[in-house]
């Protein structure tokens, strides 16, 4: 294919008329800012032109351009222009082996919500919502006041990423042959569809990752019916390292014809793909990694009871996968360990890293070692545990609780993998927070761990609500008798841990 010479961008022109308190249209400016991005990438040869639908001619629309159209409620699918650039879209997807240089050659922007029911053609193409959704009233609002507000900033971040894209793509294109990574997969993410209202943190995320230089999937809209949406979502697991969700308020928007949402159909066949593919795994001896992180916002407030429900599924299923993992922290670091997850292999280790703040175990030492789990607010009492478990001889490792959130969730890994036994200490935490953690202990042989735990427990400072039924299930210890901490509290479990049981 011939290099791009040329980016044009195409409107209506109802689109571009003059806003109150300014003589440039909607159009104008967005044209003005997309140029200026554009040349500050230095793509200082490449031609920018803006022509309304009822100006566009037929030999406009050749093989070395790029069409960036505006969409609103007034695009009409009879409208001349618009089936000019439909049959562009067919002559591409005829000539090209593949769809993604059709994909990649159209790029859709949102000046408004807009209805695509007649318009499939662009359901497939990439889309950029540059307008907002009002927090109060929950309806669009157009974005005419561009510096600024939050909205604003919205705004520029979607146009940020529209300039990103087609940089990429010209890039590819200017490259007489292209080197295929040894790996891809390894450095690709599937970065499921949210609920309305982490839309903004899911861009956020997707431009973090692409930053990092990780390829980000699906790259296009998931649309069809319900087989069709599976189908592009399988397709799309199978090419990822890792699968990232965002879960939120808002469960998501029905499939037509189902009451399941897309955004919990991505976490089901997500969680189908892992154990799948754990099954294949142990079949053959070359492993195929795959993992799943999901991301629970700690800002929910209102939920409905399906959606409650929803996230309580997910933490249950998660619980059976040493490859997953829910995590409830802030978006950035949750970012970081997303990063870390695929640079440095994560619970994989394909790679080797210095953690600060830990200590690899003595080899000369053959002491037992247990892991008291506890909460930063309970570190000062669990001091007494600890040193009581010292003086009987064994090694005890704790958590850290202060540097890199990276290196905090390494060392928590690492103890998991190399202890012993293990006690979580029950003082000012949750019982969110102790389940949590049984998890973690479930799951750590997708830390590396080998040999079987000895002993777990949970030691009550006092008494406490909690489901004795499931700790018992997990073979887990009730420990402690709501008094001061008297080393008799842990026989059963020291018993057990020496062999006397």
């Amino acid at each position: 294919m011939n290099a791009i010479e040329k980016i044009l961008v195409v409107h209506s022109e109802e689109d571009d008329l003059a806003i109150q308190g300014d003589e440039k249209g909607w159009v104008t400016n967005f044209f003005k800012f997309l140029s200026s991005l554009l040349l500050h990438m230095n793509y200082r040869d490449l031609l920018l032109e803006s022509c309304s639908l009822s100006q566009l001619k037929k030999s406009e629309l050749k093989k070395n351009i790029i069409v960036v159209l505006v969409v609103s409620p007034r695009l009409t699918v009879e409208n001349k222009g618009y089936q000019m650039i439909s049959s562009w879209l067919k002559q591409i997807a005829a000539t090209q082996k593949g769809p993604q240089d059709e994909v990649e050659r159209c790029l859709i922007v949102h000046k408004i919500v807009f209805n695509f029911q007649n318009f499939p053609e662009l359901l497939k193409l990439n889309h950029y919502q540059l307008y907002e959704i009002d927090n109060v009233t929950g309806l669009p609002r157009e974005i005419n006041r561009f510096f600024g507000s939050d909205a604003e900033k919205n705004y520029w971040m979607k146009l940020i990423d529209l300039s990103f894209d087609i940089s990429r793509y010209l890039s590819s294109k200017s490259k007489k042959t292209e080197v295929k990574s040894i790996n891809k997969r390894a450095k690709t993410v599937y970065l499921a569809e949210v609920g309305k209202d982490l839309i903004i943190q899911r861009d956020m995320m997707r431009r973090e990752l692409r930053s990092h230089g990780f390829e980000v999937l699906p790259k296009n809209a998931i649309t069809g019916n319900r087989e069709e949406m599976e189908m592009t979502i399988k397709n799309n697991l199978s090419n990822a390292r890792l699968s990232l969700h965002l879960i939120g308020e808002d469960y998501g928007d029905s499939i037509e014809g189902h009451e399941l949402s897309l955004v919990d159909l991505q976490n089901e066949m997500a969680n189908e793909y892992s154990g799948n593919l754990i099954k294949e795994n142990l079949k053959n001896d070359k492993k195929k990694q795959f993992g799943r992180l999901i991301w629970v916002s700690q800002s929910i407030k209102n939920i409905t009871e399906r959606q409650k429900i929803f996230i309580e599924n997910i933490k249950t299923e998660a619980a059976l996968y040493e490859e997953t993992e829910v995590l409830e922290v802030d978006l950035e670091e949750m970012k970081s360990i997303v990063i870390e997850e695929i640079e440095t292999g994560g619970r994989f280790h394909s790679v080797n890293r210095e953690i600060s703040g830990y200590e690899e175990p003595s080899k000369t030492d053959s002491s037992k070692i247990i892991y008291l789990i506890l909460d930063k607010e309970d570190l000062e009492e669990g001091q007494v545990i600890a040193k009581a478990l010292k003086k009987k001889g064994f090694r005890v490792v704790q958590p850290i609780f202060e540097g890199e959130l990276v290196d905090v969730r390494y060392i928590h890994q690492e103890n998991l993998k190399r202890c012993d036994a293990a006690i979580i200490y029950f003082g000012n935490t949750s019982e969110t927070w102790i389940k949590t953690k049984l998890q973690d202990l479930m799951k750590s042989p997708g830390f590396g761990r080998v040999k079987k735990m000895i002993a777990k427990a949970v030691y009550f400072r006092d008494e406490k609500k909690i489901d004795s039924n499931y700790l018992k299930k997990n073979n887990t210890m009730i420990l402690g008798e709501q008094a001061a901490f008297k080393l008799l509290h842990l026989k059963p479990f020291l018993e057990l841990l020496e062999g006397k049981k």
